[in-house]
């Protein structure tokens, strides 16, 4: 019961902050942090950098769905149907979930955009996406390692896969600071409602 609390106070807790961001962005037009952090990060920039971000950009919508499609397959294939079908129908509902807001604020993103891809902004898709795939990950494979050094590593690379894909986003201004902290915020939300939901039932 404990565990299904948690659930269920992390997707309240993810929707509160995704629905403060929105309100922000339809009511206020946005943050003034977002020009802040856009302007600190351009001053990271360089050419090395920006190949490295940009080769992202192309492809890392690809490698999350080529990563999402072989973990459910794996947990399939694996005798895990249940955590299979749990992680697709997350995966699905935080894609549907972006389309729906998306279409409803059509927040225009950074105009120095490096990789022309982005017609609205807000929330940022790869990171609700990111947030929903590596967090399952997280999640499902937390107790199956026994060893607390591999447990740790295993959780650390996961948590800096989230966070290298929300600034990716930022660093080739596909996406505002805001939309990212959205996207992550909707993953969590979606992962966390549809693991409640599931482990009521089961």
């Amino acid at each position: 019961m404990e565990k299904e609390n948690s659930k269920l106070i992390l997707s309240l807790v993810s929707l509160a902050v995704f629905f403060f961001l929105l309100m922000g962005i339809v009511i206020a037009g946005g943050f003034q942090i977002d020009n802040i952090i856009n302007q600190k990060i351009s001053l990271l920039q360089n050419s090395s950098l920006d190949k490295i971000f940009i080769f992202t950009g192309n492809y890392l919508k690809g490698i999350l769905i080529g990563i999402g499609l072989i973990a459910i397959l794996a947990f399939y294939i694996g005798k895990r149907k249940k955590e299979s079908f749990i992680l697709a129908t997350s995966l699905l509902s935080g894609f549907i979930f972006e389309q729906i807001i998306t279409f409803m604020t059509q927040r225009p993103g950074p105009k120095t955009n490096l990789v022309q891809e982005i017609i609205y902004s807000f929330p940022s898709g790869h990171s609700i996406f990111a947030a929903i795939l590596f967090f399952s990950l997280i999640y499902f494979y937390k107790d199956k390692i026994k060893n607390n050094a591999l447990k740790i590593i295993f959780i650390s690379i996961n948590i800096l896969l989230i966070l290298f894909v929300g600034f990716s986003r930022i660093y080739i201004s596909a996406h505002w600071f805001t939309d990212v902290i959205g996207g992550y915020a909707a993953g969590f939300f979606v992962v966390a409602i549809v693991l409640w939901i599931f482990n009521l039932k089961s």
